[in-house]
């Protein structure tokens, strides 16, 4: 089935897909399995639905158009002649297949290590060129994901009060924050979609690209040449027919006969070339399937531990310099002349902080009302006054 994906979370991978019946179907990331693509709206996609349950979904790869297929006899020569003749560009691609070539053996004893280790680098870096923010003590830690959202709206709040709120180094941290926030949303990206991640961190530094780029590349050239067969079947009955009205005499007769001899010595090679590409393929499928065999599930354990072990010292920085945020916005907040008018004509009390400028903020709502992340923010509340009271 087809449809196109008309919804996505990439916070939670779910999502829903409006099929070419126009209904929706609800999906999560465990049902993705393109290796190349991630989900997002717009998207157009194939999928399986079995028992009313979407699975196996990837982008929809459509079939070739007008422009891809042979319409007279010249292109379908042309196609022929390209597609099943080795030239030096493509001489080592056309040589017969060795599967020892592609096979699994030929990765290195633990290659999955050595890949993991290489991607997670950039993330060390990163905790390491931070590590200085790192508060030791967990009173002296916000949870970052649980108030970033409305930190950042309450500094642009202040901002719009008082631009000069910006100045000196809130705005360092408020960068850094950024930074250090795009870093883990790369990693939470792959953490995601472990299939994606075994393709990316892994198998592009294996054979398995090569024996899936042959691959693909043999079902592309059997399409062709399928196409380019069908037009030139019609030629040669034309062509046969043509013969056939012609008397014994006629001089046209010896061109038209080698010219039908021409085709069908070209139809025949094409059909050959696709017993070859069928045959390889069916060489390169098992060969392709045996790296999810043999390696997925220990890459998928491997990169699970890896990513959390990894992932909790930086968000251990988010959360300690969320702190420094926070304290320091507020404290520019609290000497800002504009903001303290305001703040008093809004009856928001002193001293100022994210507690304050919430209660004051969740007052302004209609509880009957209330959307989904305004109901987060009274969870927010409860988690800023039980810190409070534990402080």
């Amino acid at each position: 089935m087809y449809g196109t994906i008309i919804f996505y979370n990439t916070d939670n991978g779910s999502g829903l897909i409006l099929s070419e019946e126009k209904d929706k179907h609800r999906f999560d990331i465990e049902s993705w399995d393109d290796l190349d693509n991630l989900p997002q709206i717009g998207l157009k996609v194939s999928f399986i639905l079995q028992n009313g349950t979407i699975q196996n979904i990837t982008k929809h790869s459509f079939a070739p158009t007008k422009t891809d297929i042979p319409i007279n006899i010249q292109d379908a020569k042309k196609t022929i002649l390209q597609t099943s003749l080795p030239n030096s560009e493509t001489e080592s691609f056309e040589k017969k297949i060795d599967p020892k070539f592609y096979s699994v053996k030929t990765v290195p004893k633990n290659f999955i290590n050595t890949t993991m280790d290489n991607f997670f680098s950039s993330l060390r870096e990163t905790v390491g060129k931070y590590k200085d923010y790192e508060l030791q003590s967990s009173e002296e830690r916000l949870d970052y994901f649980k108030i970033k959202r409305f930190l950042f709206t309450a500094y642009n709040n202040l901002l719009e009060i008082d631009s000069s709120l910006a100045d000196g180094n809130l705005t360092e941290v408020y960068q850094n924050i950024q930074n250090i926030n795009d870093i883990y949303n790369i990693y939470k990206k792959s953490y995601m979609y472990p299939k994606i991640a075994f393709s990316n961190i892994f198998l592009r530094y294996t054979r398995y690209k090569e024996a899936k780029k042959r691959l693909e590349r043999n079902i592309s050239s059997t399409k062709s040449l399928k196409a380019s067969l069908n037009v030139m079947e019609i030629e040669i009955k034309q062509k046969v027919s043509q013969l056939e009205e012609l008397d014994k005499d006629d001089l046209e007769m010896i061109t038209l006969r080698q010219n039908i001899k021409h085709l069908k010595g070209l139809y025949v090679d094409a059909i050959d070339y696709i017993g070859t590409l069928r045959e390889e393929n069916e060489m390169l499928l098992p060969i392709t399937d045996e790296y999810f065999e043999h390696f997925f599930n220990e890459f998928s354990k491997k990169f699970e531990s890896s990513y959390k072990n990894n992932i909790k010292n930086l968000i251990n920085i988010l959360d300690s310099m969320a702190f420094l945020f926070d304290r320091l916005m507020w404290k520019k907040a609290s000497y800002s002349k504009a903001i303290i008018a305001r703040f008093e004509e809004s009856n928001i009390p002193y001293p100022y902080s994210s507690l304050t400028f919430l209660r004051y903020y969740l007052k302004t709502l209609d509880k009957s009302k209330l959307n989904e992340e305004n109901q987060e923010l009274f969870k927010l509340l409860n988690y800023l006054e039980k810190r409070k009271t534990e402080k």
